[in-house]
């Protein structure tokens, strides 16, 4: 056995790299290459403008460049995010009245309500209009006096249009139903 102090037979290794000039650095595991400005890169860096290197080196913690790309990019996808988001809010919102502003658009407050007993009195309804019967004169002899508020669509004969008229919807009832027939849900 030896005793401390000497080298015995042992596989340790001795110091032969004592002097500071045989010194080599290790290889840096990222190679520092110089990207090409791509779109991306030109439009995280006008997004991100507020953040120069120095601030993102003093105050971010982030002192090597490929950080400070990485950051910025970060901000250019979060800006890509809102700018979608915006439109999206957009679209669901404000769209209706860029199309159709209020000075054309039929709002609620443009429609006249028929079948309200409080519009006044005699307003009925035939085929979505409002008509004021409060001065109208009957021509014929029939005991027909309509109540405020009530739709006459029904008492009226309605032509069916020629689309209606296809083959293929001949079976629906909305299309056949006679409308001056007794079974019109109003008596005939």
């Amino acid at each position: 056995m030896p005793v401390r102090g000497e080298r015995g037979a042992t596989l340790r290794r001795g110091r032969t790299l004592v002097r500071s000039e045989r010194r080599q650095d290790p290889e840096p595991m990222i190679k520092k290459e110089k990207r090409k400005l791509t779109p991306w890169v030109i439009y995280s860096r006008i997004i991100s403008f507020w953040a120069p290197g120095i601030l993102l080196t003093k105050l971010g913690k982030m002192p090597e460049p490929g950080m400070q790309q990485a950051w910025r990019e970060k901000v250019a996808l979060v800006s890509l995010i809102m700018m979608v988001c915006a439109i999206v809010v957009y679209i669901t919102i404000f769209l209706a009245t860029t199309f159709c502003p209020e000075s054309v658009a039929k709002t609620q407050y443009d429609a006249f309500k028929y079948d309200d007993p409080n519009s006044g009195p005699g307003i009925i309804g035939i085929l979505g209009r409002a008509f004021s019967t409060e001065n109208a004169t009957w021509t014929t002899k029939l005991e027909f006096t309509p109540k405020a508020g009530q739709d006459l669509t029904s008492y009226f004969d309605v032509p069916i249009p020629e689309l209606c008229q296809l083959s293929k919807l001949n079976g629906l009832r909305a299309v056949t139903q006679n409308v001056c027939g007794s079974n019109n849900g109003n008596g005939g």
